[in-house]
């Protein structure tokens, strides 16, 4: 797996966090959807920078070989066992609860995924960058998650 590769999962990643912070954003209203809104906008940002990145050195031809097979291996597999299962579901959780901690584990992963790959991209200053806000958004989606009622017996609100 090469550099591009390990580039286009991540590019994968934020445009699937886009699709899903828009969605919930057109299901909720008020602080919760500016929220998702803010989350989506950033995921869009996080996907052209992801772009840029595979941009700039496809042109190069040391990209075909920019590789560690170590970290690509175990990259590779991670986002395979743990990211793109939670990716691929489409359907959205019924309950903040539940979304906020579908988000969260995804947020989380993304930062996992990506501290592994910060290693062998060029561009490792844009990549922490990246792992930076994806940390700011699980700040955020913690706190609200802490909001909501949690108890014993309330799933909290619906969406």
């Amino acid at each position: 797996m090469t550099g591009k590769d390990l580039l286009a999962i991540a590019v994968r990643i934020e445009s699937t966090g886009y699709s899903y912070y828009s969605k919930l954003a057109g299901k909720t209203s008020g602080a919760l959807k500016s929220l998702f809104e803010e989350l989506a906008n950033q995921e869009r940002d996080h996907e052209k920078r992801f772009e840029e990145i595979m941009h700039k050195y496809e042109s190069e031809p040391s990209l075909a070989t920019w590789q560690n097979e170590e970290v690509s291996g175990y990259a590779e597999t991670y986002a395979k066992a743990f990211i793109f299962p939670e990716l691929n579901k489409d359907e959205v959780p019924e309950t903040m609860v539940a979304v906020l901690r579908k988000a969260i584990e995804v947020e989380k992963d993304s930062i996992i995924y990506y501290n592994e790959i910060k290693s062998i991209v060029p561009e490792s200053k844009a990549v922490e960058e990246i792992i930076n806000e994806e940390r700011e958004h699980l700040r955020k989606l913690s706190e609200r998650l802490l909001s909501e009622d949690t108890s014993l017996f309330s799933e909290g609100s619906m969406i």
